[in-house]
């Protein structure tokens, strides 16, 4: 026996038409959840690719650390200065 035929033995054993219309409601809400869960899946792929983007930069970060010294906001400044010139 086939999938398919032994659904159907199982729709025909069903008592009565309420029995059927609710059989029928569940594989309704079953196709409803199946199809928000793939668009979801299909939103979550640019975030998949954002996460790989984030997870390599880290790897680099280990990989290439700064030096202990390193004063961000002294490196700040002189770019400031160097690209408005002098806010004194």
């Amino acid at each position: 026996m086939t999938l398919r035929q032994e659904a159907y033995a199982m729709i025909d054993s069903l008592p009565d038409d309420e029995s059927i219309r609710f059989f029928i409601d569940m594989i309704k809400r079953f196709n409803v959840v199946t199809k928000q869960m793939e668009q979801k899946e299909d939103i979550q792929s640019p975030l998949a690719e954002k996460r790989q983007a984030f997870l390599h930069m880290e790897e680099l970060k280990k990989k290439y650390p700064f030096p202990k010294d390193y004063d961000y906001e002294q490196v700040r400044r002189e770019a400031m200065e160097e690209k408005y010139g002098s806010v004194d």
